[in-house]
């Protein structure tokens, strides 16, 4: 099998393992917290840190971040592939992802993930457990969707927005703006600005970034 690492040790991280193990040989975390340092996680050691892995792992390594953060996931993986390193897309058997639909590279989606025709996905996003997503949405690259979320149909959803549990996008509105936080459970009505915080059924901006 191809050997690969796992940036992250906490919780995320923990799972992407257990998914990726079945494919890859998984040699160790590679984490900047010092107390992880040389740790077994969940079985997996922690090898070193973020220089350890771009001065002492070899580039034919392949390369998984899955972490939450949009800025800090796609600046890193933004990073990696400068640097040489193969940043493989993880999709999980388990989805319903029309063939039409045109993914991006360095894409995470998990189990129960629905989506439709017409729809394009950019780099570095991550999608979690049963998110569905409907028909001819343009996705910018370095998004997250939470579990259970649900996004209508074309929708211009840009770089880095985060849309919490099991929030919802309707159809009828045309624009997510950038790095925008959509709050759990928020059904959102209405266009949502670039950098706004937004929450409640309808949504509502509470504050900005």
């Amino acid at each position: 099998m191809k050997k690969a690492i796992i940036i992250g040790a906490g919780t995320y991280g923990q799972v992407y393992a257990e998914y990726l193990k079945k494919k890859y040989d998984i040699i160790g975390y590679v984490d900047d917290a010092e107390n992880l340092q040389g740790q077994i996680v969940n079985g997996i050691k922690v090898i070193g840190n973020r220089t350890t892995l771009l001065k002492d792992i070899e580039r034919n390594v392949s390369v998984f971040a899955p972490i939450g953060n949009n800025a800090i996931r796609t600046n890193l993986l933004e990073e990696l592939t400068k640097e040489g390193f193969e940043t493989p897309s993880f999709i999980h058997p388990n989805t319903i992802i029309h063939e039409s639909v045109i993914l991006g590279k360095a894409i995470y989606i998990l189990p129960g993930t629905n989506i439709m025709p017409c729809t394009e996905i950019k780099d570095f996003t991550m999608i979690s457990m049963g998110v569905n997503i409907a028909h001819h949405n343009l996705i910018e690259k370095g998004c997250f969707f939470s579990q259970g979320s649900n996004i209508g149909a074309s929708i211009h959803i840009n770089e880095q927005a985060y849309f919490g549990i099991a929030s919802t996008a309707m159809t009828g509105i045309k624009e997510v703006g950038k790095n925008t936080l959509i709050g759990a459970g928020a059904v959102v009505i209405k266009d949502v600005p670039d950098n706004a915080v937004v929450a409640g059924v309808p949504a509502k901006v509470l504050k900005f970034k």
